[in-house]
Parts: structure tokens; sequence; C-alpha cells
């Protein structure tokens, strides 16, 4: 048989669901000596479908390309979701997107796959249609993954919304991350005695719910613990939008300008309004020593 195994899903996130059908896609190209293609939909469909309704994303389109890489796929292909797409029957989506552009002989997918005008595809949808072109399509089952539940990227995206971080790592195998460029802040880390990191993060992607979290921040290639406020600064006065703020522990040097990553490992306390500086120092010492605490067994 011609042609290429095709992983095709969302796969924002590349939680543990979409994992399992990477995985499953790279057995069945190791069993029939065949490429393995990853292909992951951008932007969200529900940009398209309902402008303004997107759900903010768990993992921007570099990254998501980058941790499927990692997996061991062989390239990952980007459909581009839009209008026209939308409106193209389940017939149509698999004879000239799965079969025509991307070169399937093989399609996996999670079980819950819908595809076509109206999501009016499902799987046995699926597998008559690759029937038809003399492929084969393979569903993954995505549930018992978490005591029976479906790990999902909506079920994750709320639990880092709400700062549950440690449930959402659990669910995605590895700790959220958000990404963005360090910018110059109001300084007021600097004064009290702890100067931050101030990330603006990329558009459109889940940022945790406000709070103090211990994280790990990768610059190039190293890796540092950190205690990270995402916040509002209501000691002093508060701001009109959450800012994410990261005290490196060990970190020497200007990261002014730098794009670095903050992965969330714990939540340490929910964001408070303190009666002034003083206390607010006291307790940010604190928070630093749970931090490295906690940090302690990562880095």
């Amino acid at each position: 048989m011609r042609g290429v195994v095709v992983a095709i899903g969302n796969f924002d996130g590349v939680h543990l669901g979409h994992r399992a059908v990477l995985g499953r896609a790279l057995e069945e190209g190791r069993a029939r000596g065949m490429r393995v293609v990853a292909a992951t939909f951008h932007p969200h469909p529900r940009a398209v479908l309902r402008p303004g309704e997107a759900p903010p994303l768990l993992t921007p389109l570099p990254v998501r390309r980058r941790i499927i890489l990692g997996l061991g796929v062989d390239e990952v292909r980007i459909i581009r979701f839009d209008g026209k797409l939308s409106r193209k029957s389940p017939e149509e989506f698999v004879r000239e997107v799965l079969v025509g552009e991307l070169g399937a002989a093989v399609a996996v997918v999670g079980e819950n796959f819908r595809f076509g005008h109206r999501a009016a595809g499902d799987f046995r949808e699926l597998e008559r249609l690759m029937r038809s072109f003399g492929g084969e399509a393979v569903a993954v089952p995505v549930r018992g993954l978490d005591g029976g539940e479906e790990v999902s990227s909506s079920r994750i995206r709320r639990l880092v919304l709400e700062g549950r971080v440690e449930e959402a790592a659990r669910l995605l195998g590895r700790p959220h991350a958000v990404c963005g460029r360090v910018v110059e802040g109001e300084g007021r880390g600097s004064r009290i005695g702890y100067p931050t990191a101030n990330v603006r993060p990329e558009e459109g992607v889940a940022v945790p719910g406000r709070g103090v979290y211990a994280c790990t921040v990768r610059v190039g290639e190293g890796r540092y613990a950190a205690c990270t406020n995402v916040g509002v600064a209501p000691t002093f006065g508060g701001r009109a939008e959450s800012l994410v703020e990261a005290h490196l522990l060990d970190f020497e040097g200007d990261l002014y300008g730098l794009q670095i990553e903050v992965e969330f490992l714990r939540r340490i306390r929910g964001e408070k309004k303190f009666g002034g500086v003083e206390e607010l120092r006291e307790q940010i010492a604190r928070d630093l020593l749970e931090a490295r605490r906690i940090t302690n067994a990562t880095i």
C-alpha cells in the first residue's frame, strides 16, 4: 500500500489522549514501513465558525509542532481551517484533504473524531470512506486514560483557568506552559527586593487563574526555579488586566526582550491584597521558600 499514516486532530495541548492517537500512528507506521504525518487544524475551528468565541489555546502552533515532532512523527502538516474547509462534506474532506493533500493510506483518529460540514462524519463514516479510496481508518480509545473519564482539551483548559495546574499537568503529561517575551514593567518588584520578569504571553493562550505559583522557567537552554505571580497587584491599587510576573530564584542577568517559557507546577496560594509593602515582602519570602521546595525535585 502506498501513502503515509496520518494522525489527524486538533491536538491543542498534545495531552494524553492526543499522545495515544499519535502513539498508535507511530505503531502503524512502523508495522507498515510508512512515514507518519501528524495533521493539525489551525486556527481553532471555533475561531472560524463562531468568531469571538474561540477558546484560549493550551499550545500555540509553534509549541504544538515542537512537542509533536518530539514524539517521533516524521512531519507535522497544518490544515488551514477556513469557511471553505468547514463546508466540505465528509466525502469531500476525505477525498480532497485526507487522501488528496496528505496522501493518507491509513488515518488514525480519536474515537470521538468528527469531520465534514456540521461535523456530520464520525468514525464509521471515516472508515467507510477510507475503504472506498483503498485505505484504512483506525480509532483510538480516549476514555479510560483518567479513571475512565475522557481526557479533553476543554477539560484541561478549564483546570488551567481555575489555577488547578497540577491536575492539568497530569492530563497533559507535562506542566502547562506560557511562552512570551519579557517586557518592561513598573519596577515594583525590584524596589522591594524581588525583581520579576514581566512576561507578555502569546495572544490567545490560556493563562492560569490569579495566584502565586511554583514554576520553572526556560531561558534558552537553561531552566530555572521560579515563583510566579499571576494577577493585578491589588496591594498597589490593581490594574486592568492580569500580568505574569516570574521571579527566577537562581538567575543573574538581563531578560528584557527575551522569549521565555514559564512552566506552572503548583499553585501556592491565591491572590491577596496586603496591608502594606512590608507585609507583602514577608509573604513573598515565604512564597519563595515554598517555590524552592516544590521545584527542587524538578531542576
